[in-house]
């Protein structure tokens, strides 16, 4: 029974690449539920899907069919009425079949709801569940379709059909190939113009030659930044001090080295005294000569008693 069970996960693994998806929809004629009466039905559906989403769906056609058998010879069938009450529960799929004096058999309105325009393809990706081995096997002519039925109340999951088969490989092979083939797109950066890019491709702007040119020339090499001493941090370095006195600007000292100590003052020195002494500072020689004549005149004038 495992065994079983890896292999009908392998094979619902190769229609899910058909385009089949959980839940499955699967549609059953009124033969499986007249031999599946004493067995749960849904169970068995989720064992050999291995699943638990599924959706059982039974055609208007096929009810009428239980009905007729349930109506036959004048008597009610009990196995009939049970099947009749089992496939209320169902969902019921709408095949658009009137119900006349002449109405279609369990089979043409299954190949109708399952290939409805009669191309060879399962539309809406049904899986079909039937006892009627004439109608599955016109069904392997349809392309992708799961064929199951009940054996000694074990529910059998066909092998995929040749034409089946053939359509996967081909898909396979196409996306395979897809995939070697497709030119890898460039991812493009911000700021950049494609509208190059498009002429060249579309061969509207330009020649052969041109664009043998253009391949030929080398791509600018981007400059490597210079990696050396840095300067100091504008932050940290101390700004010149700009003052005034008197109206005229100091102008910031260029010289680099240790400050002269500051003069001694003597004490008992007026505010006169020391502007005079700053002003001998400035001007040099001039001042010295200038406190000079002065100091002879002083020692010239005589002292008046």
């Amino acid at each position: 029974m495992g065994k079983r069970i890896k292999q009908y996960k392998r094979l619902m693994r190769d229609f899910e690449f058909l385009g089949f998806r959980s839940p499955y929809q699967v549609l059953m004629t009124s033969d499986v539920i007249l031999d599946t009466l004493k067995v749960d039905l849904v169970h068995l559906f989720n064992k050999a899907l291995s699943t638990k989403e599924i959706k059982p769906m039974i055609t208007q056609c096929c009810i009428r069919a239980l009905y007729s058998k349930n109506m036959a010879g004048g008597n009610r069938d009990p196995a009939a009425a049970a099947a009749i009450e089992r496939a209320k529960d169902f969902e019921r799929r709408r095949c658009g079949h009137l119900m006349d004096a002449d109405p279609l058999t369990e089979r043409e309105c299954m190949l109708s709801v399952v290939d409805p325009k009669g191309k060879g393809e399962n539309k809406f990706r049904y899986i079909v569940a039937t006892q009627d081995e004439e109608l599955r096997e016109k069904l392997r002519s349809v392309v992708p379709t799961p064929l199951m039925y009940v054996k000694r109340s074990v529910l059998i999951l066909e092998p995929m059909s040749q034409s089946s088969a053939k359509v996967r490989q081909r898909e396979e092979r196409a996306k395979f190939t897809d995939g070697i083939v497709r030119r890898p797109q460039k991812r493009k950066r911000e700021g950049e113009d494609d509208s190059g890019d498009d002429d060249d491709e579309d061969g509207d702007s330009g020649s052969d030659d041109e664009g043998d040119n253009k391949a030929a020339e080398p791509k600018p090499k981007k400059k490597k930044k210079a990696h050396g001493k840095k300067g100091p941090n504008p932050l940290a370095v101390k700004k010149a001090k700009k003052a005034t006195t008197g109206g005229e600007k100091k102008e910031a000292s260029t010289t680099t080295g240790p400050r002269k100590p500051a003069a001694a003052v003597p004490e008992g020195e007026s505010s006169e005294q020391k502007a005079k002494r700053k002003r001998r500072k400035k001007n040099g020689a001039t001042a010295e000569g200038g406190v000079k004549e002065g100091a002879q005149a002083g020692e010239a004038a005589p002292a008046e008693d």
